[in-house]
């Protein structure tokens, strides 16, 4: 409800403030003077209902906020009292004034210096609620954020995963989710319209923050005559496609889990490819690690798991040690310790995708 009512005072300020330039100058060219009496007495009046738009968007913003720190939110919250001021201190006064002089039919230098101030003000106005309006698209996932381009994904504070221009959206099955141009995915796991986000993160009060426990975040190795498997469990999504594909090699019943004599390179470098989180990485005796990866680019929505990307950047991220930027899985089920990527919590948790708010 709260996110409703900063929408429509937003969208009616900056349909007055419009409606106040486009007046001004109109009538200015074209009106008489009666005319523009009459619409300057409109204009004052008009203000005592853009201030208390202006206050409400910027309460209920600065609510939907909260703790959150995203930039733009930041952003935006400077320029809602920007407008605010400027249409308390100057559009008022300057109305006021602009109002009493047309009704006298007085059209002065002095009038048209005190209307230059005004359509400057109302410019002002007109742009940061403008700007505003934008920003909050783009937090919502509406668009993408300003300056970006190309497939990407970016994170909201406290909301969704929002991503850009993907290549491909596809369900485990492999069949092909709504692919529009900018979307808005759920990383809360409360979502009733999963993989989508339906706003439940607000109701929830969704915590994007990661509490990684830094210990985790370190590279494992487990060498073999010819071939070394490098590890990092603070990466891995508990996917288990190394077990179903060569569990001789990877057993997690076991110490050490992984015996890379176990399997042939061949096997091992398959599941180091099929391995969606990165957390798996191959190397021959002597030669350095490297990851493998299919050539198919999108995002992939793992039954009751996470979301496993190929080939699209995350924007802002912050990649464990032998991460791979082109391959990783982010958490969809909202308790992953190292959020935004997943850490497998999924499991322990035994989220579901049917799980949602009652």
């Amino acid at each position: 409800m709260k996110g409703l009512l900063h929408a429509l005072a937003g969208v009616l300020g900056f349909v007055l403030v419009t409606t106040f330039m486009t007046s001004t100058v109109v009538s200015g060219l074209m009106a008489g003077p009666e005319t523009i009496a009459m619409i300057k007495g409109l204009i004052f009046k008009s203000m005592f209902v853009q201030l208390p738009l202006l206050a409400g968007a910027g309460a209920t913003g600065m609510s939907l906020l909260g703790k959150r720190t995203a930039p733009l939110g930041l952003t935006k919250q400077l320029r809602g009292p920007r407008a605010f001021m400027t249409s308390l201190l100057l559009l008022v006064p300057a109305s006021g004034f602009l109002w009493y002089r047309a009704s006298a039919g007085v059209f002065d230098p002095l009038y048209y210096g005190v209307q230059s101030i005004e359509l400057a003000g109302q410019a002002f106005c007109f742009v940061m609620i403008g700007l505003n309006i934008r920003d909050g698209l783009a937090l919502r996932g509406r668009i993408r954020k300003a300056g970006t381009k190309g497939p990407q994904i970016s994170e909201r504070d406290g909301g969704p995963l929002v991503v850009a221009d993907i290549p491909a959206l596809k369900a485990a099955d492999g069949s092909e989710l709504q692919n529009k141009s900018v979307m808005a995915l759920c990383r809360c796991g409360q979502s009733k319209n999963k993989p989508f986000c339906d706003g439940s993160h607000a109701i929830v009060g969704f915590d994007s923050t990661a509490a990684t426990d830094e210990s985790k975040d370190e590279i494992l190795t487990y060498e073999g005559e010819e071939v070394t498997i490098h590890y990092n469990r603070l990466l891995c999504s508990h996917a288990a496609e190394c077990g179903r594909r060569q569990k001789a090699a990877f057993d997690s019943s076991r110490k050490p889990w992984i015996v890379p004599d176990n399997a042939t390179a061949e096997g091992l470098r398959e599941v180091v490819t099929a391995c969606p989180s990165g957390a798996l990485r191959f190397s021959r005796t002597g030669e350095a690690p490297e990851h493998l990866q299919a050539d198919a680019k999108g995002i992939t929505v793992e039954r009751n798991g996470p979301y496993r990307v190929a080939g699209i950047p995350l924007e802002g991220a912050r990649h464990a040690q032998g991460a791979n930027p082109e391959k990783y899985v982010l958490c969809r089920c909202g308790a992953s310790t190292n959020k935004p990527f997943c850490d497998g919590s999924h499991v322990d948790i035994g989220w579901k995708d049917s799980a949602g708010p009652a």
